[in-house]
Order: structure tokens, then sequence, then C-alpha cells
């Protein structure tokens, strides 16, 4: 159990150091400025050939624009108290991303051309001496707008180092999302909300898509689910919340000068790397 709880604070952990930097006194929930809000890769977990893709999900302001986005790939980091620095610098690799700023590449290859490279030698800080059944690839994306603004995020991936995933770990799937009762969908908008008017939010994810697993202690799991709530205007009630049923409370409340719609954005994370996201979809503003 206290294994399974640290799991879960180092994946919430991560998935705040996802959402980038903003102002200390503004709730991680609001946006304001360029945000990473997720990376999700396309198998979850890799076996020894598997290509994965990796997609960013950003929000960026309307004044702005995107100046770069940068790969690279780790297959040991030296963790998250060295900024998840590759322990062998040399066996970091660029990768180069597609127009939609995603990335293709084959994490065992790149694997194992590194063990190969470091064949014979001394094991360096971060890298084991024998390769385990699985080990924690890392996939790093730094991302900057024309205002200046640059943002870090990272991907920690697992890579099954003797075949295939002996499981399936897909990312958990949205069902439906209601604004103030009605459905909507990604790329639509809702009903206008007066100022310091509430509205419900509420999040069915699809139980079928949380994958049961087996923990450290040997027993047999099913995922969690944290859904995480985003809004460019207005607040959210709570950043987030758990469980396939969810909702929470948007307020239009300490509205911005020109503030006239709110882009809403929605994540659902299972805890062991599969995420989803949701959005955007628009509220707009009656002031």
């Amino acid at each position: 159990m206290q294994k399974e709880t640290a799991r879960m604070l180092i994946v919430i952990a991560i998935g705040l150091f996802l959402e980038g930097c903003g102002d200390d006194f503004l709730p991680p929930s609001y946006l304001n400025d360029l945000r990473v809000i997720a990376l999700v890769s396309d198998p979850v977990e890799a076996g020894t050939a598997d290509e994965v893709t990796l997609t960013p999900h950003l929000y960026l302001p309307q004044d702005d624009s995107l100046t770069g986005e940068v790969w690279k790939f780790c297959p040991f980091s030296l963790g998250p108290t060295s900024g998840y620095q590759c322990a062998v610098p040399a066996c970091e690799t660029e990768l180069f991303p597609e127009p939609d700023g995603s990335v293709r590449a084959t994490p065992g290859a790149l694997a194992f051309q590194c063990v190969s490279e470091l064949a014979g030698g001394d094991s360096p800080e971060g890298v084991p001496f024998e390769i385990p059944e699985q080990i924690d690839v890392y996939f790093n994306y730094q991302v900057s707008t024309s205002s200046g603004q640059t943002r870090d995020a990272v991907f920690k991936q697992v890579l099954w180092t003797q075949g295939p995933p002996p499981a399936p770990n897909g990312s958990p799937l949205f069902e439906s999302v209601e604004v103030g009762g009605l459905t909507i969908s990604p790329g639509e908008t809702a009903d206008p909300v007066a100022e310091s008017a509430e509205v419900e939010f509420r999040v069915h994810i699809f139980p079928e898509s949380l994958d049961n697993f087996i923990d450290d202690s040997g027993r047999s799991r099913t995922e969690e689910v944290i859904v995480s709530f985003y809004a460019s205007a207005g607040r959210f009630e709570f950043d987030r919340s758990s469980g396939v049923d969810v909702s929470q409370k948007w307020e239009a409340k300490e509205l911005e000068p020109g503030q006239t719609q709110a882009d809403v954005y929605l994540v659902a994370r299972d805890l062991r790397g599969g995420q989803a996201v949701f959005g955007p979809v628009f509220v707009p503003l009656l002031r």
C-alpha cells in the first residue's frame, strides 16, 4: 500500500510538473500563459520493437505563437532531483517533431543502443548493472513562444526489455462531458454564462478503459483515474477529482478585462502513464 501511495504521489507530481510554472498565487487550473497540459503516448507502455508516438497538448494564449519545439529521449535519467538530467549524456537522442509537434520513436532500439555502447565499462550513476524486465525511459519536451516563454515537460514510459508488454495498458477514455446538463464535444461552444454565475462540468469515463494490473505487493488491482480541470477564464471549484463519474463547478468570477470566453480543457490520468485530453470547449462570457 505504501508503494502504491508513493507511486500515486509521484504521478501527480509529474502531472503538476507538466502543467508548467505560473503565478504562485493562481490555482493550477487557471490557464493564463503557455502551458503543457499533457504529453500523450500511444502506446502507453512499449515493448522492445514498439514504435511509440508522443503528442503534446498545449494551451497557447491568443496573442502568442510557437517558435520552437525540442524533443529528446533519454534511456536512463538521474530523476526529478536532477531535473530529469540524462545519466549518460552521450545516450541522449534528439527527436524531430512532425508538423503537429508529435514525435515517433522506438525506445527499445534507442535504449539497447545505449547499453551496447556502455558494454564493458563502468555503469554510470542511474544506469543498472543488469537490465531488468522493465525499465523507465524518459522523453523530454521543451516548447517556446514568441513572447519569450519556455516550458519543459517530461514523459516517463515503461519499457519492457524482454519483448512486448505482458498485459495491455491503454489510456482512459472519455465517455461524455456535460456542461450545464448538456452534452458537449471537443471544439464546441457551450451556452453563454453571465459574470458571477456558475455552471457544472460533469465527466464520465468509460470504466472499461481502466486496466487491471498486478501491484508491487502482488495483488490484482484496477487503475484509478484522476480528472484535472483547466480554464482560461473564471475559476473551477477544485482542480481535480477522482473517479469515473465526477463533476466540478466552474464560476465566471475574477474575470480579467477583455475576457469574453473561457477555453476549457479536461485531462484524465490513470496514474500509470495513460492520459487522455478533452477539449478545448468554449464558454462565452456575458458581461
